[in-house]
Protein backbone atom coordinates (compact mmCIF):
# COMPACT_ATOMS: atom_id res chain seq x y z
CA UNK A 1 0.00 0.00 0.00
CA UNK A 2 1.43 3.50 -1.20
CA UNK A 3 1.48 5.76 1.83
CA UNK A 4 0.90 9.55 1.03
CA UNK A 5 1.99 12.40 3.59
CA UNK A 6 -0.58 14.77 4.20
CA UNK A 7 -0.11 18.18 3.53
CA UNK A 8 -1.15 20.17 6.16
CA UNK A 9 1.57 17.30 8.54
CA UNK A 10 4.54 18.36 6.35
CA UNK A 11 3.50 22.18 6.49
CA UNK A 12 3.52 22.00 10.66
CA UNK A 13 6.67 20.17 10.32
CA UNK A 14 8.26 22.85 8.50
CA UNK A 15 7.40 25.47 10.52
CA UNK A 16 8.45 23.84 14.02
CA UNK A 17 11.86 23.25 12.10
CA UNK A 18 12.25 26.96 11.54
CA UNK A 19 11.19 28.29 14.79
CA UNK A 20 13.52 25.73 16.54
CA UNK A 21 16.57 27.42 13.81
CA UNK A 22 15.68 30.93 14.98
CA UNK A 23 15.67 30.32 18.32
CA UNK A 24 19.52 28.75 18.17
CA UNK A 25 20.79 31.98 16.42
CA UNK A 26 19.42 34.16 18.37
CA UNK A 27 21.30 32.26 21.68
CA UNK A 28 24.68 32.24 19.54
CA UNK A 29 23.91 35.91 18.72
CA UNK A 30 23.84 36.73 22.48
CA UNK A 31 26.77 34.43 23.53
CA UNK A 32 29.39 36.09 21.10
CA UNK A 33 28.53 39.59 21.49
CA UNK A 34 28.91 38.55 25.42
CA UNK A 35 32.23 37.40 24.68
CA UNK A 36 33.21 40.53 22.30
CA UNK A 37 31.92 42.84 25.21
CA UNK A 38 33.90 40.77 27.77
CA UNK A 39 36.69 40.57 25.71
CA UNK A 40 36.81 44.60 25.28
CA UNK A 41 36.42 44.85 28.74
CA UNK A 42 39.64 42.85 29.72
CA UNK A 43 41.47 44.55 27.18
CA UNK A 44 40.63 48.18 28.33
CA UNK A 45 42.13 47.02 31.78
CA UNK A 46 45.35 45.25 30.41
CA UNK A 47 45.92 48.63 28.47
CA UNK A 48 45.05 50.45 32.01
CA UNK A 49 47.18 48.91 33.71
CA UNK A 50 50.31 49.05 31.16
CA UNK A 51 50.10 52.25 30.75
CA UNK A 52 49.70 52.95 34.92
CA UNK A 53 53.00 50.79 34.72
CA UNK A 54 54.64 52.62 31.84
CA UNK A 55 53.71 56.05 33.71
CA UNK A 56 55.30 54.68 37.44
CA UNK A 57 58.49 53.09 35.41
CA UNK A 58 59.35 56.64 33.34
CA UNK A 59 58.86 58.72 36.67
CA UNK A 60 61.23 55.94 38.87
CA UNK A 61 64.00 55.00 36.16
CA UNK A 62 67.37 56.50 36.01
CA UNK A 63 68.53 58.79 32.80
CA UNK A 64 69.42 57.00 29.93
CA UNK A 65 73.97 57.36 29.43
CA UNK A 66 74.22 58.98 25.49
CA UNK A 67 70.35 60.26 25.35
CA UNK A 68 70.86 63.90 23.85
CA UNK A 69 68.64 66.10 25.71
CA UNK A 70 68.63 63.78 28.62
CA UNK A 71 68.26 65.64 31.74
CA UNK A 72 71.66 64.48 33.53
CA UNK A 73 73.62 63.01 30.15
CA UNK A 74 77.15 60.82 31.46
CA UNK A 75 78.22 59.59 27.94
CA UNK A 76 82.63 59.72 28.48
CA UNK A 77 84.88 59.07 25.17
CA UNK A 78 87.34 56.89 25.55
CA UNK A 79 90.63 58.44 23.99
CA UNK A 80 94.50 58.30 24.10
CA UNK A 81 96.80 61.49 24.97
CA UNK A 82 100.04 62.63 24.50
CA UNK A 83 102.11 65.38 26.14
CA UNK A 84 103.81 68.23 22.88
CA UNK A 85 107.68 67.33 22.68
CA UNK A 86 110.31 70.65 22.26
CA UNK A 87 112.58 69.47 19.43
CA UNK A 88 115.05 70.69 16.91
CA UNK A 89 112.89 71.15 13.61
CA UNK A 90 113.59 72.66 10.36
CA UNK A 91 111.18 74.21 7.56
CA UNK A 92 112.04 72.10 4.09
CA UNK A 93 111.21 72.17 0.93
CA UNK A 94 111.61 68.98 -1.47
CA UNK A 95 112.36 68.57 -5.04
CA UNK A 96 113.81 65.95 -7.23
CA UNK A 97 116.02 66.67 -9.60
CA UNK A 98 119.12 66.08 -12.10
CA UNK A 99 122.86 66.47 -11.23
CA UNK A 100 124.57 68.55 -13.93
CA UNK A 101 127.72 70.23 -14.06
CA UNK A 102 128.07 74.15 -14.09
CA UNK A 103 129.69 74.24 -16.96
CA UNK A 104 128.46 71.95 -19.75
CA UNK A 105 130.24 72.45 -23.24
CA UNK A 106 129.32 70.68 -26.62
CA UNK A 107 132.12 70.73 -28.96
CA UNK A 108 131.21 71.12 -32.75
CA UNK A 109 133.85 71.04 -35.73
CA UNK A 110 133.54 74.06 -37.99
CA UNK A 111 134.54 72.94 -41.14
CA UNK A 112 132.42 70.15 -43.15
CA UNK A 113 133.34 67.91 -45.45
CA UNK A 114 136.91 67.21 -44.78
CA UNK A 115 137.78 63.79 -43.39
CA UNK A 116 139.15 62.86 -39.49
CA UNK A 117 142.49 62.13 -39.51
CA UNK A 118 142.54 61.11 -35.78
CA UNK A 119 140.92 61.40 -32.92
CA UNK A 120 142.81 61.71 -29.66
CA UNK A 121 140.65 61.69 -26.44
CA UNK A 122 137.64 58.71 -25.62
CA UNK A 123 134.76 59.44 -23.05
CA UNK A 124 135.98 59.18 -19.46
CA UNK A 125 139.16 60.95 -19.87
CA UNK A 126 140.78 64.55 -18.78
CA UNK A 127 141.54 67.68 -20.74
CA UNK A 128 142.56 70.48 -20.46
CA UNK A 129 142.02 73.78 -21.85
CA UNK A 130 143.36 73.62 -25.87
CA UNK A 131 144.17 69.92 -25.96
CA UNK A 132 143.62 68.25 -29.46
CA UNK A 133 140.29 66.53 -29.51
CA UNK A 134 141.03 65.40 -33.08
CA UNK A 135 142.08 66.40 -36.64
CA UNK A 136 141.20 67.11 -40.01
CA UNK A 137 143.03 66.92 -43.30
CA UNK A 138 144.28 70.04 -43.70
CA UNK A 139 146.63 70.08 -47.02
CA UNK A 140 144.41 72.07 -49.37
CA UNK A 141 143.93 74.34 -46.18
CA UNK A 142 147.10 74.93 -46.10
CA UNK A 143 147.92 75.83 -49.52
CA UNK A 144 144.89 77.55 -49.82
CA UNK A 145 147.11 79.88 -46.55
CA UNK A 146 150.29 79.92 -48.29
CA UNK A 147 147.87 81.58 -51.61
CA UNK A 148 146.87 84.14 -49.30
CA UNK A 149 149.90 84.98 -47.32
CA UNK A 150 151.63 85.86 -50.60
CA UNK A 151 148.41 88.06 -51.87
CA UNK A 152 148.82 89.92 -48.48
CA UNK A 153 153.01 90.47 -49.28
CA UNK A 154 152.18 91.83 -52.58
CA UNK A 155 149.30 94.00 -51.41
CA UNK A 156 151.40 95.45 -48.84
CA UNK A 157 154.38 95.89 -50.88
CA UNK A 158 151.99 97.86 -52.97
CA UNK A 159 150.91 100.15 -50.59
CA UNK A 160 154.84 100.88 -49.53
CA UNK A 161 155.14 101.86 -53.46
CA UNK A 162 152.10 104.17 -53.21
CA UNK A 163 154.14 105.81 -50.22
CA UNK A 164 157.48 106.16 -52.28
CA UNK A 165 155.31 107.40 -55.48
CA UNK A 166 153.59 109.92 -53.19
CA UNK A 167 156.55 111.38 -51.99
CA UNK A 168 158.29 111.67 -54.82
CA UNK A 169 155.10 113.59 -56.03
CA UNK A 170 155.44 115.85 -52.58
CA UNK A 171 159.19 116.20 -53.82
CA UNK A 172 158.23 117.25 -57.63
CA UNK A 173 155.39 119.90 -56.09
CA UNK A 174 158.17 121.65 -53.72
CA UNK A 175 159.87 122.00 -57.08
CA UNK A 176 157.17 123.26 -58.85
CA UNK A 177 156.77 125.84 -56.31
CA UNK A 178 160.58 127.16 -56.52
CA UNK A 179 160.32 127.31 -60.84
CA UNK A 180 157.01 128.95 -60.09
CA UNK A 181 158.74 131.63 -57.85
CA UNK A 182 161.71 131.96 -60.00
CA UNK A 183 159.69 132.93 -62.78
CA UNK A 184 157.48 135.13 -61.05
CA UNK A 185 160.71 136.82 -59.70
CA UNK A 186 162.22 137.70 -63.18
CA UNK A 187 158.73 139.20 -64.42
CA UNK A 188 158.59 141.65 -61.73
CA UNK A 189 162.33 142.41 -62.38
CA UNK A 190 161.76 142.69 -66.01
CA UNK A 191 159.03 144.91 -65.47
CA UNK A 192 160.62 147.02 -63.46
CA UNK A 193 163.25 148.02 -66.26
CA UNK A 194 161.32 148.73 -68.78
CA UNK A 195 159.97 151.62 -67.21
CA UNK A 196 163.54 152.54 -67.10
CA UNK A 197 164.34 151.74 -70.96
CA UNK A 198 165.89 148.86 -70.06
CA UNK A 199 164.30 146.32 -71.42
CA UNK A 200 161.72 145.49 -74.93
CA UNK A 201 158.39 144.25 -74.22
CA UNK A 202 159.14 141.54 -75.80
CA UNK A 203 161.40 140.54 -73.17
CA UNK A 204 158.45 140.74 -70.73
CA UNK A 205 156.07 138.64 -72.67
CA UNK A 206 158.13 135.97 -72.65
CA UNK A 207 158.81 136.23 -69.04
CA UNK A 208 155.27 136.07 -68.03
CA UNK A 209 154.69 133.25 -70.37
CA UNK A 210 157.31 130.73 -68.89
CA UNK A 211 155.63 132.58 -65.00
CA UNK A 212 152.50 131.47 -66.44
CA UNK A 213 154.19 127.69 -67.75
CA UNK A 214 155.43 127.40 -64.14
CA UNK A 215 152.26 127.71 -62.34
CA UNK A 216 150.38 125.27 -64.72
CA UNK A 217 153.63 123.10 -64.01
CA UNK A 218 152.47 123.36 -60.15
CA UNK A 219 148.99 122.51 -60.41
CA UNK A 220 150.29 119.44 -62.36
CA UNK A 221 152.00 117.97 -59.86
CA UNK A 222 149.74 118.91 -57.51
CA UNK A 223 146.87 117.24 -59.52
CA UNK A 224 149.38 113.93 -59.69
CA UNK A 225 149.89 114.09 -55.88
CA UNK A 226 146.33 113.81 -55.36
CA UNK A 227 146.22 110.86 -57.69
CA UNK A 228 148.40 109.08 -55.41
CA UNK A 229 147.26 109.76 -52.32
CA UNK A 230 143.82 107.68 -53.92
CA UNK A 231 145.97 105.15 -55.71
CA UNK A 232 147.27 104.80 -52.02
CA UNK A 233 143.94 104.41 -50.36
CA UNK A 234 142.89 102.10 -52.70
CA UNK A 235 145.99 99.64 -52.77
CA UNK A 236 145.80 99.94 -48.28
CA UNK A 237 141.93 98.37 -48.95
CA UNK A 238 143.60 95.77 -51.01
CA UNK A 239 145.85 94.92 -48.61
CA UNK A 240 143.29 95.37 -45.48
CA UNK A 241 141.05 93.10 -47.41
CA UNK A 242 144.19 90.37 -48.66
CA UNK A 243 144.63 90.55 -44.70
CA UNK A 244 141.56 89.52 -44.45
CA UNK A 245 141.37 86.53 -46.78
CA UNK A 246 144.53 84.97 -45.13
CA UNK A 247 143.40 85.73 -41.31
CA UNK A 248 140.51 83.64 -42.49
CA UNK A 249 143.06 80.89 -44.30
CA UNK A 250 144.60 80.50 -41.42
CA UNK A 251 141.88 80.25 -39.12
CA UNK A 252 140.14 77.64 -41.43
CA UNK A 253 143.61 75.74 -41.45
CA UNK A 254 143.90 76.51 -37.64
CA UNK A 255 140.45 74.49 -37.36
CA UNK A 256 141.68 71.55 -38.58
CA UNK A 257 142.67 71.21 -35.20
CA UNK A 258 139.56 70.63 -32.82
CA UNK A 259 140.80 72.21 -29.71
CA UNK A 260 139.24 71.63 -26.06
CA UNK A 261 137.19 75.37 -25.01
CA UNK A 262 137.23 74.38 -21.26
CA UNK A 263 138.94 71.90 -19.01
CA UNK A 264 136.90 68.93 -17.66
CA UNK A 265 136.10 64.93 -18.78
CA UNK A 266 134.74 63.64 -21.96
CA UNK A 267 131.37 63.12 -21.39
CA UNK A 268 130.28 62.62 -24.94
CA UNK A 269 131.97 61.37 -28.28
CA UNK A 270 130.56 60.98 -31.22
CA UNK A 271 133.35 60.91 -34.43
CA UNK A 272 135.37 58.42 -34.91
CA UNK A 273 138.81 58.31 -37.25
CA UNK A 274 137.91 58.15 -41.31
CA UNK A 275 134.64 59.99 -41.21
CA UNK A 276 133.82 63.40 -42.47
CA UNK A 277 133.32 66.36 -40.31
CA UNK A 278 130.13 68.16 -40.03
CA UNK A 279 129.13 71.62 -38.46
CA UNK A 280 125.79 70.24 -37.52
CA UNK A 281 126.69 67.18 -35.38
CA UNK A 282 128.27 67.17 -32.08
CA UNK A 283 132.05 65.77 -32.17
CA UNK A 284 132.29 65.70 -27.95
CA UNK A 285 130.83 66.95 -25.05
CA UNK A 286 132.83 68.37 -22.20
CA UNK A 287 131.52 68.85 -18.97
CA UNK A 288 133.33 70.04 -15.10
CA UNK A 289 132.88 67.68 -12.80
CA UNK A 290 134.26 69.29 -9.96
CA UNK A 291 131.09 71.88 -10.17
CA UNK A 292 128.31 69.76 -9.82
CA UNK A 293 124.80 71.69 -9.61
CA UNK A 294 121.08 71.00 -9.50
CA UNK A 295 118.88 73.24 -11.41
CA UNK A 296 115.66 72.68 -9.20
CA UNK A 297 111.65 73.40 -10.01
CA UNK A 298 109.80 74.81 -7.27
CA UNK A 299 105.79 74.91 -7.24
CA UNK A 300 104.99 78.65 -6.52
CA UNK A 301 103.66 78.50 -3.44
CA UNK A 302 107.02 78.06 -1.39
CA UNK A 303 108.71 80.95 -3.57
CA UNK A 304 108.52 83.85 -0.49
CA UNK A 305 110.78 81.07 1.90
CA UNK A 306 113.13 80.93 -1.00
CA UNK A 307 116.01 83.11 -0.91
CA UNK A 308 120.10 82.95 -1.45
CA UNK A 309 122.57 81.27 0.78
CA UNK A 310 120.03 78.77 2.05
CA UNK A 311 121.48 75.26 2.47
CA UNK A 312 120.10 71.90 0.59
CA UNK A 313 120.80 68.60 1.57
CA UNK A 314 120.93 66.23 -1.77
CA UNK A 315 120.21 62.13 -1.24
CA UNK A 316 120.58 60.09 -4.16
CA UNK A 317 117.09 58.41 -4.83
CA UNK A 318 118.76 54.82 -5.42
CA UNK A 319 118.56 54.90 -1.41
CA UNK A 320 122.75 55.24 -1.02
CA UNK A 321 122.80 56.84 2.43
CA UNK A 322 125.63 59.59 1.57
CA UNK A 323 123.97 63.01 1.76
CA UNK A 324 125.43 65.83 -0.47
CA UNK A 325 125.52 69.49 0.95
CA UNK A 326 125.16 72.24 -1.11
CA UNK A 327 124.01 76.43 -0.94
CA UNK A 328 121.34 78.27 -2.97
CA UNK A 329 122.95 80.37 -5.77
CA UNK A 330 120.37 81.58 -7.68
CA UNK A 331 116.62 82.10 -7.46
CA UNK A 332 114.75 83.02 -10.65
CA UNK A 333 112.06 85.85 -9.75
CA UNK A 334 110.26 84.81 -12.91
CA UNK A 335 108.05 81.74 -12.84
CA UNK A 336 107.79 80.01 -15.84
CA UNK A 337 104.58 80.35 -17.60
CA UNK A 338 103.43 76.75 -18.69
CA UNK A 339 104.58 75.24 -15.72
CA UNK A 340 104.26 77.60 -12.80
CA UNK A 341 107.21 76.05 -10.83
CA UNK A 342 110.56 78.42 -9.91
CA UNK A 343 113.87 77.73 -10.89
CA UNK A 344 116.48 77.81 -7.91
CA UNK A 345 120.22 76.75 -9.02
CA UNK A 346 122.04 74.99 -6.20
CA UNK A 347 125.77 74.64 -6.15
CA UNK A 348 126.67 71.49 -4.42
CA UNK A 349 130.04 70.32 -3.15
CA UNK A 350 131.89 67.85 -4.94
CA UNK A 351 132.39 64.49 -3.78
CA UNK A 352 132.80 61.13 -4.68
CA UNK A 353 129.58 59.56 -6.51
CA UNK A 354 128.46 63.13 -7.02
CA UNK A 355 128.52 62.79 -10.91
CA UNK A 356 126.13 64.15 -13.43
CA UNK A 357 122.89 62.49 -14.23
CA UNK A 358 122.49 61.36 -11.01
CA UNK A 359 118.90 62.10 -9.68
CA UNK A 360 118.89 63.09 -6.50
CA UNK A 361 115.71 64.58 -3.74
CA UNK A 362 117.09 67.83 -2.95
CA UNK A 363 115.98 68.99 0.41
CA UNK A 364 116.36 73.15 0.90
CA UNK A 365 115.99 74.14 4.08
CA UNK A 366 114.03 77.21 4.28
CA UNK A 367 114.25 77.86 8.39
CA UNK A 368 115.81 75.78 10.99
CA UNK A 369 114.70 76.31 15.18
CA UNK A 370 116.59 74.42 17.55
CA UNK A 371 113.63 74.18 20.19
CA UNK A 372 109.89 74.46 18.22
CA UNK A 373 107.12 72.92 20.28
CA UNK A 374 105.90 69.71 18.25
CA UNK A 375 102.57 67.96 18.14
CA UNK A 376 101.48 64.49 17.49
CA UNK A 377 99.96 64.90 13.42
CA UNK A 378 97.17 62.44 14.83
CA UNK A 379 95.86 65.20 17.28
CA UNK A 380 95.72 67.73 14.54
CA UNK A 381 92.20 68.01 12.99
CA UNK A 382 90.83 71.06 10.49
CA UNK A 383 87.65 73.15 11.27
CA UNK A 384 87.12 75.37 7.90
CA UNK A 385 90.97 74.79 7.25
CA UNK A 386 91.91 75.87 10.72
CA UNK A 387 94.04 73.38 12.55
CA UNK A 388 92.90 72.52 16.04
CA UNK A 389 93.60 70.16 19.02
CA UNK A 390 91.77 68.95 21.78
CA UNK A 391 93.63 69.00 25.21
CA UNK A 392 92.78 67.20 28.40
CA UNK A 393 91.46 70.13 31.08
CA UNK A 394 92.82 70.10 34.48
CA UNK A 395 90.09 67.96 35.66
CA UNK A 396 91.25 65.62 33.86
CA UNK A 397 88.03 64.22 32.28
CA UNK A 398 86.59 66.98 29.81
CA UNK A 399 88.49 68.49 26.83
CA UNK A 400 88.77 72.00 25.43
CA UNK A 401 89.07 72.73 21.64
CA UNK A 402 92.64 74.92 21.05
CA UNK A 403 92.83 76.31 17.37
CA UNK A 404 96.53 77.27 16.80
CA UNK A 405 98.96 78.73 13.84
CA UNK A 406 101.25 75.67 12.64
CA UNK A 407 104.47 76.33 11.53
CA UNK A 408 107.04 73.63 9.84
CA UNK A 409 106.03 69.99 9.86
CA UNK A 410 108.01 66.83 9.15
CA UNK A 411 106.14 63.38 8.26
CA UNK A 412 104.82 62.49 12.25
CA UNK A 413 104.81 65.96 13.57
CA UNK A 414 103.86 69.56 12.86
CA UNK A 415 105.02 72.80 14.85
CA UNK A 416 102.82 75.00 16.85
CA UNK A 417 103.88 78.70 16.26
CA UNK A 418 101.27 80.31 18.82
CA UNK A 419 97.57 79.57 20.16
CA UNK A 420 94.68 81.46 18.58
CA UNK A 421 94.24 82.99 22.31
CA UNK A 422 97.38 84.61 22.64
CA UNK A 423 98.59 82.08 24.78
CA UNK A 424 101.93 80.26 24.65
CA UNK A 425 101.45 76.44 23.71
CA UNK A 426 102.89 74.92 26.87
CA UNK A 427 104.95 71.71 26.27
CA UNK A 428 103.29 70.06 29.25
CA UNK A 429 100.14 70.13 27.77
CA UNK A 430 98.35 66.62 27.04
CA UNK A 431 96.73 66.51 23.63
CA UNK A 432 94.24 63.43 22.17
CA UNK A 433 95.73 61.42 19.84
CA UNK A 434 93.00 59.00 19.40
CA UNK A 435 89.71 59.03 19.90
CA UNK A 436 89.01 62.87 18.68
CA UNK A 437 87.22 62.43 15.69
CA UNK A 438 83.91 63.04 16.95
CA UNK A 439 85.15 65.57 20.19
CA UNK A 440 83.41 68.43 21.23
CA UNK A 441 84.84 71.53 23.23
CA UNK A 442 83.70 70.40 27.23
CA UNK A 443 82.95 66.84 26.15
CA UNK A 444 83.82 63.83 28.68
CA UNK A 445 86.36 61.80 28.25
CA UNK A 446 88.21 58.65 29.76
CA UNK A 447 91.98 58.53 29.02
CA UNK A 448 93.35 54.90 27.69
CA UNK A 449 96.22 54.47 29.72
CA UNK A 450 97.87 52.22 27.24
CA UNK A 451 97.50 52.97 23.31
CA UNK A 452 94.35 51.02 21.34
Amino acid sequence: MCLRPNLSTLVLSLAVFLSLACQGASETGNVESSKNSDSTTAKASVEDGVATQASRSTDDRPPIEGVSGGRASTRETLVVIKALDVAPIRDEVIVSSRVESDISVAVFPKLTGLPITNVTFDEGESVQQGDILMTLYDTELRLAEQRAAGAFQEKKLEVERQVLMLKEEDARIIRAERAQQKQLGDLDRLQGLVDDGLVNMQEVADARLEAEHASDDLNLSRFKRDATVIAGQLAQIAQSQAEIDWKRAQEDLQQTEVRAPVAGVVAERHVETGELSSQGEMAFRIVDITRPTLELRVPQDAMDRLKQGQSVEARSVTGTSQTYRGTVRRVNPVLDRATGSVSVLVDLEPAAGLAPGLFCEARIVTEARDAAVLIDKRAVRYDDDQPIFFALNEDGTSVKRVPFVAGASTAMQTEILSILDGAPPEASMQVVVVGNENLKDGDKVRVEEAPY
